[in-house]
């Protein structure tokens, strides 16, 4: 009899815990889908990216690109080579989007030998790597390639047991675009032009910035939906991304660039408090997603 009323309770707590549980795992699961649709559908295909730094006026800075020289030390550990295949397809449309050929060929490599590493079919990369081999020299052509890499590394990979690597390629993908922009500020030669005129050149890439935290949003609210700060384990290196690109939500909803431009406030925006802890805060993230 004591047996008997046991298995009841015990049938009781199952029962009256599995409505609760199939509640918790449907919130849950629409929670991640509204973010990973959110993620996928405002991904900015790259060429447009790196378009806008390169409408500037702004220069190429070569001592800005990662080296590609160092890819292969990234392809044992796939959560690595999404990292830097995204900060690398960054450096490679910044390239192309200024019209260094001599610096495409390299990145364009590391790109296409890490996509391989996050689960891209190798024959689209050969398909890819010929297109581009054929139209190296021509600079559209090679964009429109590129844009085909990056949409198989991205979406191509969407609805599959791989794509929360896309979040990881996209997160260090933002990373460099903010690196690029911010980094062409802060190198920008300061005797070249008269105050006036280098900010006029330098507000434009400072609106960029303030743009880009649209996207910094999606992919924080994707890489929050993957990532398990209770198991970290689970998804290696995905809470470390959420947590910093919080972070960077954080310096977001400090600056007040856009107050500063409409006051004409250019010169003191270039020693802005706010937006030099930003760069910090990039800076320590793509030091790490470097890092080998």
């Amino acid at each position: 009899m004591k047996n008997i009323v046991t298995l009841m309770a015990l049938s009781i707590v199952i029962f009256a815990c599995q409505p609760k549980d199939k509640a918790d795992e449907a919130k849950s699961t629409a929670a991640f889908e509204k973010e990973r649709a959110a993620f996928f559908e405002n991904l900015t295909a790259p060429s447009e990216a790196a378009a806008q730094l390169q409408a500037t006026a702004a220069e190429f800075n070569a001592t800005l690109l990662h080296d590609p020289k160092v890819y292969s030390s990234y392809t044992a550990d796939d959560v690595k080579a999404a990292a830097n295949l995204g900060i690398y397809l960054s450096d490679l449309n910044y390239s192309v989007a200024f019209k260094q050929s001599a610096n495409t060929r390299e990145l364009f490599q590391a790109a296409h030998d890490l996509s391989k590493v996050i689960g891209i079919e190798q024959n689209i990369l050969d398909f890819l790597m010929q297109r581009y081999s054929e139209n190296i020299n021509q600079n559209d052509s090679a964009k429109a390639v590129i844009d085909e890499l990056f949409a198989k590394s991205t979406t191509g990979l969407q609805g599959t047991d791989r794509e929360k690597l896309v979040g990881i390629a996209m997160s260090a993908y933002q990373i460099e675009n903010l690196h690029l922009a911010l980094g062409t500020i802060e190198s920008y030669p300061k005797d070249m032009l008269p105050d006036d005129a280098r900010t006029q050149i330098l507000i434009p890439v400072f609106r960029m910035v303030l743009e880009q935290r649209q996207n910094v949003e999606n992919i924080y609210g994707f890489l929050k939906s993957v990532a398990d700060p209770l198991n970290p384990e689970k998804n290696p290196n995905y809470a470390y991304y959420a947590n910093a690109f919080e972070e960077l939500i954080v310096v977001y909803q400090k600056l007040n660039v856009d107050e500063k431009i409409a006051n004409n406030q250019g010169i003191e925006l270039m020693n802005d408090a706010v937006v030099l802890e930003l760069h910090e805060k990039v800076k320590a993230i793509r030091n790490k997603v470097t890092s080998i």
